[in-house]
């Protein structure tokens, strides 16, 4: 028997099959003839402050004096004012906004995940908001009913019915490609993105995302389930601080620890493998989600209060985040604007050594680029120089390869994504301080590609493709 015909009165099936037949459904509080009560009104009653309309105003580049407003919709995912959205809604830019109970409030953006088409979005309000009931995708069925909210072409919030009509489906769309899929037959317009897909419960199971060109009725959601385990790699509370704690937490399900690294505060204040942490800072855990938002509220060198559970007891202990001192620069002298590229022929699965082999090529590039081997197979580049650095702080980089690539800052690997692999950006953090950083990026190609960027972002700097203003190679004598 299915999770919701078993855990919900039998009514509730019968509700859901008036909805699908489209019959018009008695006034709140009615039932029909059958005694079924509507629990869609009641659905959208439990999660309606959970809600948010997004706006994203941007200038027109052709004229100035226009504004353009990307709509979109989000769900609040902590009660700190996190927001859960895709990510496609901001590829506009622009300043952003959170409708939250009837009212505008500026926000900003946190993190964002192209691939998985997730973003993370931070409102203050200054009290805390109402989280949305998180439930499981994986327990799903095919003809189950599902309610949607949405922010459908601006107007404001609107709910549609339906039922779940697949799981595991697979579509494209012009911003990335998505696999196991819950497809619905509810409707996905402009504007409802980022909006949640509801049991009849009340609960999130996924977020709705796209639909179907050219058909009716016809959307796509991305599982609650992947959402879950997703989130805590995407926010990276830790890196993004420029801090340690030394312990691994789940991040589906309770917030179980998985291990706790030798040497670090987590050890030395007596955290162990096994705990479950159901506290941060005197407020409570749910889970794995819970605690890697509350780590958001971390300083280095200032304890940070956990509450354990451990063998059905409660421990109370206090880790002291540790700073990760920021890498000095290297500041060579005689240096010109660009980097050194160089070009290797080959078939590989995975990044070669690059000092066994000898470059087929070597020529001056202005940036990171493929250059003139766009559209070629079964090569490698080495594009290595001196990256300016602007500013003290915690800087992000972003590799986006078809293929395998890394990046180095001096002898440090910043981001791994290396090996045969679709589409991915991958990322990864690393305090610096300001001057001039060794920089190093290879990739290889197995199959024609047209895409490979590197991107950072860091103090008063958003996320771009690195700029050929800010990298530097030895000066030709």
């Amino acid at each position: 028997m299915s999770r919701w015909s078993s855990a919900l009165p039998w009514s509730f099936a019968i509700a859901a099959a008036v909805l699908a037949a489209g019959c018009e459904a008695p006034a709140r509080g009615a039932a029909n003839d059958a005694g079924a009560p509507m629990f869609v009104a009641d659905v959208y009653r439990k999660c309606e402050a959970s809600v948010v309309t997004l706006g994203f105003a941007r200038k027109d580049p052709a004229d100035p004096k226009t504004t353009h407003t990307e709509r979109g919709t989000g769900v609040i995912i902590h009660e700190a004012g996190y927001i859960l959205t895709n990510a496609h809604i901001l590829r506009h830019g622009g300043d952003s906004a959170a409708g939250v109970e009837g009212r505008d409030y500026p926000c900003r953006i946190v993190a964002v995940d192209e691939m998985r088409d997730l973003a993370i979005l931070k409102v203050s309000v200054g009290r805390p908001l109402t989280a949305i009931p998180l439930g499981r995708s994986r327990d799903l069925v095919v003809g189950e009913p599902i309610v949607t909210i949405g922010n459908p072409f601006g107007v404001g919030l609107s709910v549609t019915t339906g039922v779940v009509a697949a799981l595991h489906r697979s579509t494209n769309s012009d911003y990335t490609n998505f696999s196991d899929m819950i497809q619905t037959n509810t409707a996905i317009n402009p504007g409802s993105s980022g909006g949640p897909l509801l049991t009849a419960r009340g609960e999130m199971v996924g977020i709705n995302t796209t639909s179907k060109t050219g058909a009716n009725d016809f959307g796509y959601a991305i599982p609650v389930d992947r959402i879950r385990e997703a989130l805590p790699e995407i926010l990276e509370p830790e890196g993004r601080l420029g801090l340690v704690l030394g312990l691994r937490v789940a991040g589906d399900g309770p917030a179980c620890v998985t291990e706790v690294a030798n040497g670090s505060p987590a050890e030395a204040a007596g955290v162990c493998a096994g705990d479950y942490v159901v506290g941060v800072g005197g407020a409570a855990v749910a889970g794995g989600i819970d605690y890697s938002f509350a780590l958001m509220k971390c300083r280095a060198g200032e304890p940070l209060p956990l509450r354990l559970l451990r063998a059905g007891k409660t421990v109370d202990v206090a880790v002291t985040p540790a700073a990760i001192p920021p890498r000095e620069p290297d500041n060579p002298k005689n240096l010109a604007p660009g980097l050194v590229r160089e070009y290797y022929e080959g078939t590989w699965n995975r990044l070669p050594d690059f000092a066994t082999l000898k470059p087929k090529a070597t020529q001056k590039a202005e940036t990171f680029d493929l250059g003139p081997y766009r559209g070629k197979s079964n090569f490698a580049l080495r594009l290595t120089g001196y990256l300016h650095v602007p500013a003290d702080g915690v800087w992000a980089f972003y590799l986006k390869s078809n293929d395998g690539s890394r990046l180095w800052i001096g002898d440090r690997l910043v981001v791994d994504s290396d090996g045969t692999h679709p589409l991915a950006e991958k990322h990864g953090f690393l305090p610096l301080a300001a001057g001039k950083h060794a920089i190093r990026v290879e990739c290889f190609v197995r199959k024609k590609t047209e895409e490979f960027v590197v991107s950072w972002e860091g103090p008063k700097v958003k996320k771009q493709a690195i700029p050929a203003t800010a990298l530097f190679t030895a000066a030709p004598k």
